[in-house]
């Protein structure tokens, strides 16, 4: 009797609000003096160094468990194997922050969402940082592979998340195998 295993549609991890985010929770750049346009550069730079070509930041927001989230998809590109270029995005949500009731002014709940902006930029250019080292230290891996475009609404990875069934990364079916026999030379 074969086993077959229940698929389960994994949940997005929950994030606390900007205002809550603790350091000895993992989180960091919460203070981080640089501007946004220093991090996009600094990012860029690493894109570059991955193998991609950064073509550009759009900021926008996220609505994820019913918190609205700010951030940018940051669009690149990837030199093809036949010279064509392969693009790719990743989204970069960053910490919502709390109810605007909670602000006196609107320039402090804007100050607030451009610090939670600038912390997003802050860690991702960290985790890519530490992609870098993975690509190094792991002959084969290709940091920027999961956030190729799969089709034209969804990358690699979101296709996986939401489906587990991206052909190329999918077990071959029985009829993908060709009985026959071997021989010894």
């Amino acid at each position: 009797m074969a086993f077959k295993p229940d698929q389960t549609k994994q949940k997005a991890s929950e994030v606390p609000y900007f205002e809550d985010a603790r350091a000895e929770d993992g989180w960091s750049g919460h203070t981080t003096g640089k501007s946004m346009e220093t991090l996009k550069g600094e990012i860029t730079g690493i894109v570059a160094r991955l193998g991609g070509a950064v073509v550009g930041f759009a900021k926008g927001s996220f609505d994820t468990d019913g918190k609205s989230r700010p951030g940018f998809r940051l669009h690149y590109t990837v030199d093809g194997p036949d010279g064509k270029l392969i693009p790719g995005q990743i989204d970069i949500a960053a910490l919502p922050i709390k109810p605007v009731t909670r602000y006196t002014d609107n320039k402090q709940k804007e100050k607030k969402l451009e610090q939670s902006l600038r912390m997003a930029l802050y860690m991702f250019r960290d985790s890519m940082k530490g992609s870098w080292y993975m690509q190094q230290l792991s002959p084969g891996y290709s940091a920027l592979m999961p956030f190729m475009m799969f089709d034209d609404e969804r990358t690699v990875s979101q296709a996986w998340f939401e489906q587990h069934n991206v052909p190329m990364l999918a077990p071959p079916d029985e009829g993908d195998f060709i009985d026959g026999e071997v021989e010894d030379a």
